[in-house]
């Protein structure tokens, strides 16, 4: 069951404090883009709302046709600014002490080995032993002490694509190494073979059975 929402509102001791003795994250953009209304929400506790505005700031880091929509698509995702989406991770963190962010959810997503299964339970998005998952938005914990990275929200229901784009994006993901990238392109290379070959194998049926029909049977097979 989720906590009354307007008990949630003022943010933990721990994480007021940890956030007063820290400078507030700068409002950074490349898009132009502004936070004042996220960082302010957050800075009030309002976490159910914070997080509204944190969907609607993704859908314009997007772009327009995910404006239109009200969500992204996985492809997306690629094209939003590091320094937008660090803006808005570090405002996540520094108004939680540390709790919140995409930062912290790639770090537990790491530690469970990328199982999307166990780490939604580790973030308290499911529940029982079916793992079903909390109904939004009623079932989710809008405040300062629910489970390390139980916030920002994605909508995992359609698949984790989009949340694995996000998690994998420059602004949160390590650079990848020479031998990474040697690898993915290899696979790549293999993918289009194995495409490649699948096809002509296909075109070739196709010929085989086009030629094998306006030919006779033999005398013998009759």
């Amino acid at each position: 069951m989720a906590a009354d929402s307007s008990s949630n509102a003022a943010s933990s001791p721990s994480s007021a404090t940890a956030a007063a003795e820290k400078p507030e994250p700068e409002l950074k953009s490349d898009m132009g883009v502004d936070y004042t209304t996220f960082r302010d929400l957050l800075k009030a506790g309002e976490w159910e709302k914070a997080d509204d505005e944190h969907r609607r700031l993704m859908c314009v880091l997007a772009g327009e046709d995910a404006e239109d929509r009200e969500w992204v698509y996985f492809t997306e995702v690629k094209n939003m600014p590091v320094t937008d989406l660090k803006t808005i991770d570090a405002l996540w963190s520094h108004f939680s002490g540390g709790r919140y962010g995409f930062a912290i959810q790639r770090k537990l997503w790491i530690a469970q080995k990328r199982n999307w299964a166990k780490f939604f339970k580790k973030i308290d998005w499911t529940t029982g032993e079916n793992g079903d998952y909390r109904k939004f938005p009623n079932e989710f914990l809008w405040q300062a002490d629910a489970a390390p990275g139980h916030m920002p929200l994605t909508n995992a229901l359609r698949g984790t694509q989009l949340f694995e784009a996000l998690m994998e994006h420059p602004a949160f993901a390590p650079p990848k190494t020479a031998a990474e990238i040697q690898a993915e392109e290899l696979a790549k290379v293999q993918d289009q073979v194995t495409g490649a070959v699948s096809r002509a194998q296909g075109e070739f049926g196709d010929l085989m059975r086009k030629g094998l029909k306006g030919l006779k049977k033999p005398d013998w097979m009759k």
